[in-house]
């Protein structure tokens, strides 16, 4: 079967037969509602889960054509930061959540970045509560209150101009004519590995549990003996701990 299916792709690529193109989106239209499923978004407002599997259809689609089977990616690897990324990007043109939130969300994120600026490492909860004055109970609330709305995503904090992720499930292809771009995405795919090996441990378990083995919050949860609501609040933690580092890792880019 698995061989039926590198047939099908090798010929699509050659073809572009649209009727084989409907063909594998039918295929692996499952990943657009897994997609969905594990980025645990609650519905709000006019967004509905029907909304969202739209969304993560149109990315699944787009990822059917620009997939490059010769390059000896799976096809679900390359395609599930796109789908999600799709639905991503719907949500925050729909400016989806509160913008009380939002503002919440700026504020943790600064204060772990100007933690970490001082101390040299990842700050505790004591210390970010401290650095907001606020009790820590106050500050599981935030998190579990941000994490129920938060679009931040390993996969949305590096992206090439062409819409590809820098997470480890990039096509890179070796003949490729522009050595600048690969040398930038293979630096930008180093400096997430380093920044995720600097997380707090149970932080660096749940992003390589969620990101890399692909489980669900609930399966992270009953790996780890805590709840769903638990795991998704040390996502969210994790989430803000990188923010900055990727995103001056961006900034050092672009002006290089």
């Amino acid at each position: 079967m698995a061989e039926d299916i590198d047939a099908r792709w090798r010929r699509f690529a050659a073809t572009r037969d649209p009727r084989l193109r409907d063909e594998l989106i039918q295929r692996y239209a499952i990943l657009a509602r897994r997609a969905v499923e594990r980025l645990q978004i609650v519905p709000w407002g006019c967004v509905s889960v029907d909304d969202l599997i739209n969304h993560a259809l149109i990315g699944l689609i787009d990822a059917v054509d620009r997939y490059n089977p010769s390059v000896g990616v799976k096809f679900e690897a390359f395609a599930m930061p796109r789908i999600r990324g799709a639905v991503l990007d719907a949500l925050r043109q729909l400016d989806w959540a509160p913008r009380t939130v939002r503002q919440q969300e700026s504020r943790l994120r600064r204060a772990y970045a100007e933690l970490e600026r001082r101390l040299g490492r990842a700050p505790s909860d004591l210390e970010v509560a401290d650095e907001l004055g606020i009790p820590p109970m106050e500050l599981e609330s935030l998190l579990s209150e941000i994490s129920r709305v938060s679009l931040q995503s390993l996969d949305e904090m590096i992206a090439d101009p062409e819409g590809a992720t820098s997470r480890l499930d990039v096509q890179v292809d070796p003949n490729a004519p522009d050595p600048v771009s690969r040398s930038t995405s293979r630096e930008a795919r180093d400096q997430l590995a380093a920044s995720i090996r600097g997380l707090p441990e149970r932080e660096r378990l749940v992003v390589t549990l969620y990101y890399y083995e692909e489980l669900t919050l609930r399966e992270i949860g009953e790996v780890l003996g805590v709840t769903e609501q638990r795991v998704s609040q040390i996502h969210t933690r994790a989430m803000l701990r990188l923010s900055h580092k990727l995103s001056r890792h961006q900034e050092l880019v672009a002006c290089a």
